[in-house]
């Protein structure tokens, strides 16, 4: 055996060689070449960690936007870091403050230009790494959408319905809800109301237009949920 396989080293270990030593002794004989060893065809790239990738799309979270901060407010403050509208998105809690906002940079230089531009205007806002997933998980109102608070307890859907009478609106998205009165203020619990408009125009001049008027009695605020 240690024959032939001396002799198998010592030649270019040819296949026959090869399938000489296999037969023989049932080795299994893995032949020298001096070509370069090719990689898998199949082989990929691992994922990026934690879902974040480091090239491409790159996704920030930031921190410390006020309730009447509008998209187009984030985009101008961020000038130079190509963001357009769609590449923002408000993440409210369930009475829609707003507690962050995710953005899509086109890049990763994008997004690092935003962290200096930050930091050069004084860290009015923080601005962390998100990722694909989290940004998945907000859902976009667009700027269609508008948030009614201070209507009346006894409000119905009839009475929104006077309000917005003049825009356009979807019926079905409208939602109601309750707000019990703040403890010590001796004011009464008030309802708010969400209702979807069919245009970012409607939206806004209804907003403009309504707010600070009254419903039975109440005055009523309203804002463009983003």
């Amino acid at each position: 055996m240690s024959g032939v396989v001396r002799a198998a080293l010592r030649s270019k270990c040819t296949t026959s060689v090869c399938a000489l030593v296999q037969r023989s002794h049932g080795l299994s004989v893995r032949c020298f070449s001096t070509e370069t060893e090719q990689p898998p065809m199949n082989s990929s790239p691992a994922p990026p960690f934690f879902g974040i990738d480091n090239s491409g799309v790159t996704y920030g979270r930031m921190f410390g936007i006020r309730k009447h901060v509008l998209k187009t407010d984030i985009v101008n403050y961020l000038e130079g870091c190509n963001l357009t509208l769609d590449d923002v998105k408000m993440d409210y809690n369930r009475n829609f403050f707003p507690i962050s906002t995710l953005l899509q940079f086109p890049t990763r230089d994008s997004y690092d230009n935003a962290v200096r531009l930050i930091v050069r205007k004084g860290r009015i806002y923080k601005l962390e790494r998100a990722d694909r997933y989290q940004w998945d998980q907000v859902k976009p109102y667009d700027g269609k959408t508008i948030l009614i608070e201070g209507l009346p307890r006894t409000a119905i859907f009839e009475d929104v319905a006077r309000i917005l009478a003049d825009y356009g609106y979807d019926a079905s998205s409208m939602i109601m809800s309750l707000r019990p009165a703040e403890a010590g203020g001796g004011a009464d619990s008030t309802k708010s109301a969400v209702m979807r408009l069919h245009s970012r125009t409607q939206a806004m001049n209804a907003c403009i237009q309504k707010n600070g008027t009254f419903c039975q009695n109440n005055r009523i605020w309203m804002h463009v949920i983003q």
